[in-house]
């Protein structure tokens, strides 16, 4: 979870590199930031593990899964935050954060089908971009 917002974070501080609009007023290119969001990667096998493992934000809602499933069995009694941890707002968060992600992933690979030039293609990276700063 610390390596996808010290993703989330290099995705947004470089966020003009990732969210370009060409001289004809169409996106460049959103591989890259597609791919930091999780949103570009093989969904099985070996290589989804490989992906998962360079990629924090691959898969990341396996990463909450298994802090809340540690919380509910709370199987490590010489651990004291599975008892702390406040499993409603825990869950609330993880939502909120896999929603920001998806949508920020949505929002890049629809600028690529954006007919209406580049106030509408900036609007669509200025919501992406609040996404991927809710997600921080």
């Amino acid at each position: 979870i610390q390596g996808a917002v010290e993703d989330l974070r290099k995705l947004r501080d470089d966020w003009d590199s990732y969210a370009t609009i060409d001289a004809e007023g169409r996106a460049g290119s959103t591989d890259a930031a597609r791919r930091i969001l999780g949103g570009i990667a093989p969904q099985a096998g070996t290589v989804a593990i490989e992906v998962a493992k360079s990629r924090p934000l691959y898969r990341i809602d396996g990463a909450f899964l298994s802090i809340r499933q540690a919380a509910i069995n709370d199987d490590a009694p010489e651990v004291a935050w599975p008892s702390d941890l406040d499993l409603a707002q825990f869950e609330e968060l993880a939502e909120r954060v896999l929603f920001a992600v998806q949508k920020a992933d949505g929002d890049f690979y629809s600028v690529l089908f954006a007919q209406k030039g580049t106030r509408q293609i900036s609007g669509i990276f200025s919501e992406a971009k609040g996404q991927v700063n809710q997600g921080i």
